[in-house]
């Protein structure tokens, strides 16, 4: 019986394992965009976008924002913008994502920041 108790519990944490592994090549409306949703679009949406920076569509983040740091270089995630922010925990605002999040940003950009 414990055997059987020790091989389900075995087996349920091997599921969790594999459902929070982080995407090697995001999708960018499946994976990406809903993390923008929860977190980023009250601030950088159709209604409000501080720092002229929106996070509510793919081309709102590929876009330029009040500073001249592009916003997301495809490719190349550590001189993006969003990433560093992101990456650096000052955004957003409510308190920093954690690694999963900041990764799949990371590896969509690090893919070419493709619109899929």
């Amino acid at each position: 019986m414990r055997l059987i108790a020790f091989c389900l519990a075995l087996l349920l944490a091997l599921a969790c394992t594999e459902s929070e592994q982080v995407p090697s090549d995001p999708s960018y409306s499946g994976d990406v965009q809903p993390l923008f949703n929860m977190s980023c679009v009250g601030c950088h949406g159709s209604a409000q976008q501080n720092g002229s920076y929106r996070l509510d569509s793919r081309t709102g983040a590929m876009g330029e924002g009040s500073d001249p740091i592009p916003n997301v270089i495809p490719g190349k995630p550590d001189s993006s913008k969003l990433y560093q922010r992101l990456d650096l925990g000052t955004m957003p605002p409510s308190g920093p994502w954690d690694e999963m999040k900041v990764q799949t940003v990371k590896n969509w950009i690090a893919k070419g920041a493709n619109d899929n």
